[in-house]
C-alpha cells in the first residue's frame, strides 16, 4: 500500500494549440497580395515587351514568312508574338498584376489609416528612445503657463499642436506633411488605372494602316495583322495628296486632304500632316506614309490647226493611244528640263502608210507644236502621278484613362518623395525641484538632414521662450 506522500501525481504536458488552417478564401487573398506574385509578374511583363519591341508587331503575314523560318513562324504565331500586345497571355498578365496591386493597397491602406488618424501624440520614455532629435531642459513656473508658451512658439516655428494633459504632464503633439504617408498609394492607384486604361485598349481598341489613292474612300479595315476585319461606320475619302520635295527631291513637306463621309453626305474635312491627325468619333487618322499609285502617265492636250479643242490624251510610256481617223501617239521619253528649256515629252505619231514623226513638246510652249502644219496640233500639259497616302488609324477608348493615370502618378510620386511627414513632440512634468522639466523630440519620414536644420530653428524657437 503505497503512502500519500508516495503518490506521485503525473502532470499532463502543455498541449501546442493546434495551427490554423487558412481557409480556401485566405488562400486566395494570400496569393493576390504577395510580393513574390508582383515580381514574378513584371519580370515575365518586361520580358514580354522586349520581345515586342524587337519583334515589330501588325504586319502582314507574308513579311514575316519572309524573314522567319517556317518552324519559328509557326511557333511565333501560335502564341501571337506578332500581335502581342492584344494577346490572351499578355491581357492576362495586365490583369493579374492590376489584381495583385489593388489586393495589395486595399490589405495596407487601413494600417496607414490607422496610424494617420491614431498618432502618437505623447511622448513617453519608449518613444523618446527612439527618436534621434530630442533636447532637454528645465524653466521655473507652472506647467499651465509653459505649455501656453510653447504651443505659441511651435504655431510659429513649426505648426500648430495638440494639447493633451494626463497624469500630471502636458504633451504637446505638432506635425506637417502627413499627405506624404498616402504617396505610395496614390502611386498605386495611378498604375492600377493606367492598367485599366491599357486594359480597355487592349480589348475595346484597334490599330491599322490604310492606304487610299486620290478621289477614292475606304470603310473596311484590316488588323491583327491581316486576321482581323473592321468596317467603320463611316468612310475617309482621300481628296487629294499633296507633296513638297526640297531641290534634291528628299521630301519637304506632304498632307492628305481628308472629308469624313458618313450617310452620304460629308461631315467632316480636314488636312492632316505629321502630327496633326483628324480625329472622328474616337478615332483617329494619322499621316503616316505616301506613295504612287499605278504607272505615270502624260497628259497631252489635242487641238485642230484653228486652235479649238478637240480632247485630251492620258499616254502610258510608250503605250500607242490611237485617235479616230487620224493615227496614234506615244509617249517615248520625259526630260525635265530639255535643252535648258523646261520639262519636255518626246511623242511618236505614227500614221496609216506613212513614215513615223519624232518629235518633242515644251511644256511651256503649248503652241509649238502647231508649226508642223499638221492635221492635228498636240501639246504637252505635264504629268500626272497617282498618288495615295497611307494613314494609320487607331482607336483607344483607354486613352483617356491611361492620362488620368499619369497625372495621378505624378502627384503620387511628388508627395512620396518630395513631401516629408515631420513630427515634434513637446513633454512638459513638473520635477521634485519644483522647475518644469521640458523635453523636445522630432522625427522625420524621408530627408532628415534637411529636417535635422530645420528642427534645430524650432528647437531655437521653442528654448528661447521666457528669455
Amino acid at each position: 500500500m503505497e503512502t500519500v506522500s508516495e503518490v506521485r501525481i503525473t502532470e499532463a504536458a502543455p498541449v501546442a494549440p493546434a495551427k490554423r488552417t487558412p481557409s480556401p478564401i485566405d488562400q486566395v487573398w494570400n496569393f493576390f497580395i504577395s510580393v513574390k506574385l508582383a515580381i514574378f509578374t513584371l519580370i515575365i511583363l518586361a520580358i514580354a515587351s522586349i520581345f515586342g519591341t524587337i519583334v515589330e508587331q501588325n504586319q502582314p503575314l507574308e513579311k514575316y514568312h519572309q524573314i522567319y523560318e517556317d518552324w519559328a513562324f509557326a511557333l511565333m504565331d501560335r502564341i501571337n508574338l506578332f500581335d502581342m500586345y492584344h494577346s490572351w497571355w499578355f491581357l492576362l498578365l495586365l490583369v493579374l498584376f492590376t489584381t495583385n496591386l489593388t489586393c495589395c493597397t486595399i490589405d495596407r491602406f487601413p494600417k496607414m489609416l490607422k496610424v494617420v488618424r491614431n498618432p502618437r501624440t505623447k511622448l513617453d520614455g519608449n518613444l523618446e528612445k527612439t527618436l534621434s532629435l530630442s533636447d532637454r531642459w528645465k524653466k521655473k513656473g507652472t506647467l499651465s503657463d509653459w505649455a501656453a508658451e510653447y504651443s505659441s512658439a511651435l504655431s510659429a516655428t513649426f505648426a500648430k499642436p495638440k494639447v493633451i494633459e494626463e497624469g500630471g504632464e502636458v504633451h504637446l503633439y505638432a506635425e506637417t506633411g502627413v499627405a506624404s504617408r498616402f504617396g505610395v498609394y496614390v502611386t498605386h492607384l495611378s498604375i492600377i488605372i493606367i492598367f485599366i486604361g491599357a486594359i480597355l485598349g487592349n480589348v475595346l481598341g484597334f490599330k491599322s494602316y490604310v492606304n487610299i489613292t486620290d478621289g477614292e474612300e475606304a470603310s473596311h479595315l484590316d488588323t491583327r495583322g491581316g486576321k482581323e476585319h473592321i468596317n467603320l461606320p463611316f468612310s475617309v475619302r482621300n481628296n487629294r495628296f499633296s507633296l513638297e520635295t526640297y531641290p534634291n527631291g528628299q521630301p519637304k513637306k506632304y498632307a492628305s486632304d481628308l472629308s469624313v463621309i458618313e450617310s452620304g453626305r460629308e461631315v467632316l474635312r480636314k488636312t492632316i500632316t505629321v502630327n496633326d491627325p483628324l480625329q472622328y468619333k474616337g478615332v483617329w487618322f494619322y499621316q503616316s506614309s505616301y506613295g504612287q499609285a499605278g504607272g505615270t502617265t502624260a497628259l497631252v492636250s489635242v487641238r485642230r490647226p484653228d486652235g479649238s479643242p478637240l480632247g485630251a490624251l492620258s499616254l502610258a510610256p510608250n503605250e500607242p493611244t490611237p485617235i479616230d481617223g487620224y493615227g496614234t501617239v506615244r509617249g517615248v521619253n520625259y526630260d525635265q528640263n530639255f535643252q535648258g528649256r523646261g520639262p519636255a515629252l518626246q511623242v511618236v505619231v505614227e500614221k496609216p502608210g506613212k513614215p513615223a514623226a519624232n518629235f518633242w513638246l515644251l511644256q511651256q510652249l503649248p503652241d509649238q507644236d502647231r508649226q508642223r502644219n499638221d492635221a492635228l496640233a498636240f501639246s504637252f500639259g505635264g504629268l500626272n502621278s497617282k498618288m495615295f497616302t497611307g494613314l494609320q488609324v487607331a482607336k483607344d477608348p483607354g486613352v483617356n484613362v491611361v492620362w488620368l493615370g499619369c497625372a495621378l502618378m505624378v502627384i503620387g510620386i511628388t508627395m512620396a518623395f518630395f513631401l516629408s511627414h515631420q513630427r515634434v513632440w513637446v513633454r512638459l512634468a513638473q520635477g521634485q525641484d519644483g522647475r518644469v522639466e521640458v523635453v523636445l523630440a522630432g522625427s522625420a519620414s524621408r530627408n532628415r538632414l534637411a529636417f535635422e536644420k530645420k528642427f534645430e530653428k524650432i528647437q531655437t524657437g521653442v528654448k528661447a521662450v521666457g528669455q
